[in-house]
């Protein structure tokens, strides 16, 4: 399978948590493509979340990107398609697998998209005046997310945070949620990588993998990007759950 993903480029950290960085994702050609093909009409009509985001996804009741990546978005299917592989889920095993160990990951070799027991979830976003993200680690039931930005800033804020866990004693249980809301006493901000275009962030969806995103205003122009997730369909099976809820790093 022909990379779409320009691998090469990232920069790999493993703390505060396990994520990478790639900018110049995709080659020129591809990225004009996707633009060309982003689905601005579709968002147009779709309704705001989290403060100031309008969005379109593959999962849910409507499936909205599946028809329009169908119909008029070659590129963006062939995209989709690219990622939506146990290959490249396998990828990601490999290149986490030290901190897959330490937090007890409990997938098996049956845990996979063509057997049905994983599956891609894929927004379409643009974000506007207000959006915000609390400090958080994501579902339980994810095992590696990303974000790909399309344009670059004009507008203040709206980056991605990553925060330290270190002054915190103890992580929600497996099996419970982590969607629980830090304040930057409990997490201070390690770093802040910048909304950029064509930059790519891929995290381990690790109980300590808290992030944020900082309050967007001043827009100009709407912030496109896409967040995805590798995630498990039975949600009461974490994907990381032979740990104690107290911290051991």
């Amino acid at each position: 399978m022909k990379s779409m993903i320009n691998f090469e480029n990232q920069k790999k950290y493993s703390y505060p948590f396990d994520y990478l960085v790639i900018d110049d994702c995709f080659d020129t050609e591809t990225l004009d493509k996707l633009l060309d093909e982003w689905p601005s009409d579709k968002l147009a009509y779709a309704g705001s979340v989290m403060g100031g985001r309008r969005q379109i996804s593959n999962t849910g009741a409507e499936q909205a990107a599946l028809g329009w990546m169908g119909q008029s978005a070659p590129t963006w299917k062939s995209f989709y398609d690219y990622l939506n592989t146990d290959e490249m889920m396998n990828k990601f095993k490999k290149e986490f697998q030290p901190s897959l160990d330490t937090w007890g990951c409990t997938l098996e070799e049956d845990d996979s998209i063509f057997g049905l027991k994983m599956f891609l979830h894929v927004d379409w976003s643009e974000a506007g005046d207000g959006y915000v993200r609390e400090i958080h680690a994501d579902s339980q039931k994810r095992f590696v997310n990303f974000l790909i930005f399309f344009n670059d800033k004009q507008w203040d804020g709206g980056d991605f945070v990553i925060h330290s866990s270190d002054n915190i004693e103890e992580f929600p249980a497996p099996g419970g949620n982590y969607v629980k809301h830090y304040t930057e006493n409990d997490a201070p901000i390690h770093e802040v990588v910048q909304a950029k275009k064509n930059r790519a962030i891929f995290f381990l969806s690790s109980p300590n993998s808290l992030h944020s995103v900082s309050k967007q205003e001043n827009t100009k122009e709407y912030r496109k990007f896409i967040y995805g997730a590798y995630s498990r369909r039975d949600k009461m099976r974490p994907v990381f759950s032979n740990y104690t809820n107290t911290l051991k790093k």
